[in-house]
């Protein structure tokens, strides 16, 4: 599929390195410059507290301090994007999310201290299914915590599936993706996934197949699809090199998506750079 110009990357790097935080720069740096992995991981763990899980503000709507549910698959997604799941960053993660899981499987929201720094309102509601994304990478990265997944499971099972799918209810479908049991799940995973080119149509200005959301299942995708999703994304590219993005008085997730984008699109080898 063609690449984008030399002179949009040019402007991509500029606007990724004025506009998004250290960690996004280090890994653009890593991800098309040959940078080092470790200081991705050296920006990443600025973000992790002493008990092992992820908040000061790696979510950037949520800037309390405290462990958090979105904090921890924030940490995933980048662990999983440089192919890491073990070591101490690892390790004291996911033994914050097997101590802080409730009896009924999820991680208690909001965190303690969400009212005394800035926010988003949304993060005042609970976040439960989050539980479900964070179950589905841990099982893609090989755990076998039986106690930690069978509470999940029993949580799944009692939640019912988005009849309306938004873009931000893929918990649930990442889960059935990867922690399917029977099935009838795994029918149900096959409906849905015959569903997902006219989902990303609808929600085309999300550029869903490139975000962090819905990118577990660009492997599921035929390519016309994928082409016309990277079309689309391709025509977003701003002339300050930033992704133009449905959330204007959000600017700060500019840079993060536009990065996401071109993340995903080398990863898995849609787009050479």
């Amino acid at each position: 599929m063609k690449n984008l110009s030399e002179n949009q990357i040019k402007k991509i790097k500029n606007f990724i390195f004025k506009t998004g935080r250290l960690l996004e720069r280090r890994l653009y740096s890593y991800f098309f410059e040959n940078g080092n992995k470790d200081e991705v991981i050296k920006a990443l763990i600025a973000y992790q507290n002493l008990d092992g899980g992820f908040g000061n503000g790696i979510e950037p709507d949520l800037l309390c301090p405290d462990s958090t549910a979105i904090g921890a698959e924030t940490a995933m997604y980048i662990l999983d994007l440089l192919d890491i799941n073990n070591g101490n960053v690892v390790n004291n993660l996911t033994n914050w999310i097997f101590k802080v899981q409730n009896s009924e499987g999820y991680i208690n929201h909001p965190p303690e201290n969400l009212l005394h720094y800035p926010f988003q309102p949304w993060w005042k509601n609970p976040d439960d299914q989050r539980i479900l994304v964070i179950a589905a990478i841990l099982k893609k990265w090989g755990y076998n915590n039986n106690q930690f997944f069978k509470k999940v499971n029993n949580f799944f099972l009692k939640a019912k599936a988005p009849e309306d799918i938004q873009i931000y209810n893929y918990p649930y479908f990442v889960y059935l993706k990867y922690c399917s049991k029977d099935d009838k799940e795994k029918k149900k995973l096959v409906e849905f996934i015959q569903t997902l080119p006219k989902f990303f149509e609808e929600h085309r200005n999300h550029y869903p197949l490139f975000s962090r959301y819905w990118f577990y299942f660009i492997d599921d995708i035929k390519e016309e699809v994928i082409k016309n999703e990277l079309e689309f994304f391709k025509s977003g590219i701003q002339e300050d090199g930033g992704l133009k993005i449905v959330f204007e008085d959000l600017p700060w997730w500019r840079p993060i998506f536009t990065l996401d984008g071109l993340i995903l699109q080398k990863k898995f080898k849609i787009i050479d750079f």
